[in-house]
């Protein structure tokens, strides 16, 4: 039997001392899938929005690495080469509250619901949120376009949207250049049009059905998965906005328990292995979880639940049974183990768990996932060790991080063409900057003096919060004097 060996880097947190170490994971060959999975190579380049909420101007966000950062002097597991670029792994977005972090996210969300779900009615309106803080964008269509790789095959896709209509669809294969579909809206004949290439896959069969379904709410892309039609350019792109675009909320209601236990017993064996490995690499002293699960019919429910609340769960459950799962996690105390419920546990804790299930579902799903606020109740040197062990593992899959903790940019290992900057300018217009700064200045010094550069004289002194005390006896005045009347 042949074991697979993997060297991961491993850091020790205690109360007065950190250390590193290096440990091995040996590994029975059914559990390499979850390191290395190589069905599918997924990778975006680049992402680009124009007109989308906070975005009046064109802005890309690039996953490319900088030509002026050497292969050599940086970490090598930030990125992966295709085609002789470098794509980034990992992207740090930090920036001062309402400057777009959240925006970007929610755009590349935005870009894979109009891929993807075709409306339910003909007269249905797309989504549409413009620049809305001058009189000519809020009337402009909004544009999205993604470049990014399907198996080392570079894919272009376009989309431009107005208040009633997709005005216009573009996907094609990049280098060498062949066209999938052009779709235009004719404001002349109230049509739209598509222009399929002359050297894609797809059939006249095909052509001919997507003609005829595609209508002005509705992207050729979203029509073709709702259809049985043939063609592996199209199935694998979308494919690709379904499978491998996803965004992750601080505020997700996840089940983590009904996460950790799926049914799939080799699935769930890998995930336990990890989880218990970081839980204890982080400085907790859990040792172990158990999953108990519940079951009931509704039947017994249906006296005590309203009518309206018993069929929305009877829609929910068509076999007529509740499955309820609960998590309690085990410590390992001087005293013995003790199990406590999962509602006992700290937040931190539970949030360690959370993030470690998505990028477990990343690596697996080769997935391009964004997530918000990254650094929600985790302590920085954990968050730290934390993306330094998904950089470890990670092959054919992204994340996108929005951050507030400016601890993550002392980091040494660190790329500093990964950062990005968000900055709101007077109109209220997002711009992305990337940040370079000479290898020998702190790069976390370096964007608290813009920041601090921003906020201005936000706070001068304490004197010039008197104020707002000034302005609270003011309110309690009128509303004393109010009273009296």
């Amino acid at each position: 039997m042949v074991l697979f060996v993997k060297y991961v880097f491993s850091v020790r947190f205690s109360r007065n001392h950190c250390y590193s170490r290096f440990f091995i994971l040996i590994l029975h060959p059914k559990d390499v899938s979850f390191l290395y999975f190589q069905k599918t190579s997924i990778m975006v380049e680049s992402f680009i929005v124009k007109n989308y909420m906070s975005y009046r101007d064109q802005v890309e966000l690039s996953f490319q690495a900088s030509k002026k950062e050497k292969a050599s002097t940086l970490p090598p597991e930030w990125y992966q080469e295709i085609d002789g670029k470098r794509i980034l792994r990992l992207l740090l977005c930090v920036g001062l509250n309402g400057t777009g972090k959240t925006k970007m996210i929610e755009a590349l969300q935005y870009l894979r619901m109009l891929a993807i779900y075709k409306p339910q009615k003909p007269t249905d309106h797309p989504a549409y949120r413009p620049f809305l803080l001058d009189e000519q964008s809020r009337y402009q269509p909004s544009e999205l376009s993604l470049t990014y790789y399907i198996n080392n095959i570079c894919y272009y896709y376009y989309i431009k949207i107005s208040e009633k209509r997709i005005e216009e669809e573009i996907l094609k294969q990049q280098s060498p250049n062949v066209l999938l579909y052009h779709r235009l809206y004719n404001a002349d004949t109230d049509t739209v049009a598509i222009k399929f290439g002359p050297d894609s896959d797809i059939s006249k069969s095909t052509q001919q059905a997507l003609k005829l379904t595609v209508i002005q709410n509705s992207s050729v892309l979203s029509v073709f998965g709702s259809l049985n039609l043939e063609s592996q350019s199209l199935k694998s792109n979308y494919d690709f906005f379904d499978k491998h675009i996803s965004l992750i909320r601080k505020s997700a209601n996840q089940k983590i328990a009904d996460k950790l236990k799926t049914g799939n017993l080799e699935r769930d064996l890998q995930v336990k292995r990890m989880l218990l490995q970081l839980l204890k690499d982080v400085g907790t002293n859990v040792c172990d979880y158990e999953v108990d699960e519940v079951t009931f019919n509704i039947s017994d429910i249906e006296k005590s639940v309203p009518e309206l609340l018993l069929h929305q769960i009877q829609k929910e459950h068509p076999g007529g049974q509740i499955s309820q799962k609960t998590l309690r996690l085990i410590h390992s105390t001087p005293l013995g183990n003790k199990s406590l419920d999962d509602s006992y546990e700290s937040l931190g804790t539970m949030n360690i768990i959370k993030l470690l299930l998505v990028m477990y579902d990343v690596v697996i799903g080769h997935k391009c996932s964004c997530i918000d606020e990254i650094e929600y109740g985790i302590h920085t040197k954990a968050l730290d060790f934390l993306l330094k062990m998904y950089l470890t593992i990670a092959d054919n899959c992204q994340l996108v991080v929005a951050t507030h903790d400016l601890s993550l940019l002392k980091s040494k290992n660190l790329r500093r063409d990964a950062v990005r900057m968000f900055e709101k300018d007077e109109y209220g217009v997002t711009q992305i900057k990337r940040m370079y700064v000479h290898n020998t200045l702190n790069f976390a010094n370096v964007y608290e003096k813009i920041l601090d550069e921003q906020l201005g004289l936000m706070a001068e002194s304490l004197d010039s919060l008197s104020k707002y005390r000034e302005l609270i006896q003011t309110f309690y005045d009128e509303f004393e004097g109010s009273k009296r009347e």
